[in-house]
């Protein structure tokens, strides 16, 4: 009952929209390929002659790349018979684990429907072995007795039986190495941008003065106002032109504030894919967190009795 859960739980849908108006649903692991994906289509369609899946021009289909991993990621084409069928995936409540994250692992030995199927199975179990079975229907006070009892005894159940209990201290405890691990990245990474932005405000205001300096000596050293205004004006207009320039390509003021957050997250994530080798680090990161939450909330109240 167990593996069908499992089984059941990592069945996404992929619904394939054919050119004539109709659409069909297939049922695909979380672990098939490209491949499989191929494979699938040509056995359901004996038709079709030329089935591949694509990144622009490039054929993927032979490289065994895991397909929800690489829909989740990108955006693959699958193309039939020279013609591009539009698609969707729905993963049917699973959650979208990252196939590159270091975390696999332990978060499948978790997986969140996976184990409250269970919950869910023992709890009805239970209640129904606390309601008469000679009857076809029961009262609402008979109803919530068995209820209370069934929470009772599954409670004391999970007090006793530490083994499972003992597998998601483990868990947390490796996922909290993990973190820490994460956010000191994220910490030198910040400490680092931070600097970046802060240099480059440095430069502008040095910028500043120089062109300060070289107006005031203008002025009072070489010639007068007659010569150093027309200069102020073109360094006006050309600062204009920038500042002008800057909102038309990112949509905001030209402004220090501005300047400072698009240095330092720039930087940022540059830092963070050349340490981490990989562009979902934050989301794993940010993942990473929520799961923990989630296993210490039920520790805290699946450990404890009513």
């Amino acid at each position: 009952m167990l593996n069908k859960i499992s089984h059941l739980y990592r069945l996404s849908n992929l619904k394939l929209h054919y050119p004539k108006g109709f659409a069909k649903i297939f049922k695909i692991p979380h672990y098939a390929t490209t491949n499989d994906i191929v494979q699938l289509i040509k056995q359901e369609e004996q038709d079709f002659q030329n089935v591949k899946i694509t990144m622009g021009d490039k054929d993927i289909t032979e490289q065994q790349l895991p397909f929800v991993d690489l829909v989740l990621h990108n955006t693959p084409s699958i193309n039939i018979d020279d013609v591009n069928f539009s698609y969707e995936l729905d993963l049917n409540g699973c959650a979208p684990y990252y196939m590159n994250s270091e975390l696999e692992t332990a978060f499948s030995q978790l997986e969140i429907p996976y184990f409250d199927a269970l919950v869910i199975a023992r709890f009805h179990e239970l209640m129904v072995q606390n309601l008469n079975p000679n009857k076809q229907s029961h009262s609402p006070i008979e109803i919530e007795n068995a209820i209370q009892k069934a929470l009772a005894k599954y409670a004391e159940e999970n007090a006793t039986t530490s083994q499972f209990w003992q597998l998601q201290q483990t868990v947390l405890q490796n996922l909290d190495q993990v973190i820490v691990y994460y956010e000191k990245i994220v910490a030198e990474v910040t400490e680092e941008a931070t600097r970046q932005g802060h240099k480059l405000l440095k430069q502008l205001i040095v910028f500043a003065l120089i062109q300060y300096f070289f107006l005031l000596y203008l002025t009072y050293g070489i010639y007068d106002w007659g010569v150093s205004e027309p200069i102020s004006y073109l360094l006006a207009q050309v600062m204009e032109t920038v500042a002008l320039f800057y909102f038309i390509k990112k949509g905001r003021a030209f402004k220090q504030t501005h300047l400072f957050k698009n240095k330092f997250d720039k930087t940022f994530y540059e830092l963070i894919n050349k340490k981490t080798n990989s562009t979902y680090f934050m989301k794993d990161l940010a993942f990473a967190k929520q799961k923990a939450d989630l296993i210490q909330a039920k520790i805290i109240y699946g450990t404890t009795s009513l």
